[in-house]
Formats: structure tokens, C-alpha cells, sequence
């Protein structure tokens, strides 16, 4: 029997902001998390978000993975890749059923995954 006793998780929209397909960039991200986590799941999530009273919404894969040990920076680098590559001005990361949304803005985001790693925050 094995236990993988975390999982993390990062959701990719399906499109940038502008209409373009990120198709590379999900394979990208599964292919990162398939070599440094052991494999994936992908499953098809929609998400609402209110910014100046207006409603969005995208259509996104959340992109799976369970593991004995969090490798911080495969998920940064992950965040990075759909921060730049996909051009979104944040990204949601899942932590052991928590959420953390990360933005342009975050100066080291591998700093902060160690600090909730570490604290468990």
C-alpha cells in the first residue's frame, strides 16, 4: 500500500484573456507535475469572479496531484508558467484543501509556499 497523504493542486484557464487557447501550457504544467509528483489528475472546473462589480467567468482545468512530499517549487514554477505564459494577473493554488491565490504582484511566491509548508498557515 502507498499513502499519499498531501495533494496540490493549480487551476489553468482553458483561454487568455484575449481568446487564445493554452492548450501548450496546460500539457506544460501536467508534464512538470507528472515528473516531480508521479502523475496527475485533470478535471474541468468553472470559475465566477467579481472585479468591479461585474461578474467573469472562465472555463479551467484543475490540474491534481497527491504525494507524500510537497515540492514547493515545482508548484511555483507552475504558478509562474500560468502567471507569464497564460498572462493572468492571478492563479489559484490548492494545498491540502486550502486555497491560496497568488498575483503578479507577489514578489517570491516559492518563499511564500515555504513559509505555508513549513507553518502549515
Amino acid at each position: 500500500m502507498i499513502k499519499l497523504q498531501n495533494q496540490v493542486a493549480i487551476v489553468v484557464p482553458k483561454k487568455t484573456n484575449d481568446g487564445r487557447k493554452t492548450n501548450k501550457i496546460i500539457n506544460k504544467i501536467n508534464e512538470l507535475f507528472c515528473l516531480n509528483f508521479g502523475g496527475t489528475s485533470i478535471l474541468e472546473v468553472s470559475g465566477y469572479w467579481l472585479d468591479d462589480g461585474k461578474v467573469y467567468h472562465d472555463e479551467n482545468l484543475k490540474i491534481v496531484s497527491n504525494t507524500e512530499v510537497i515540492d514547493v517549487e515545482t508548484i511555483a514554477k507552475a504558478a509562474e508558467i500560468v502567471l507569464i505564459d497564460a498572462e493572468q494577473l492571478a492563479v489559484s493554488v490548492e494545498i491540502n484543501g486550502s486555497l491560496y491565490i497568488f498575483d503578479a504582484a507577489d514578489d517570491s511566491i516559492t518563499e511564500e509556499l515555504e513559509e505555508i509548508i513549513n507553518t502549515g498557515v
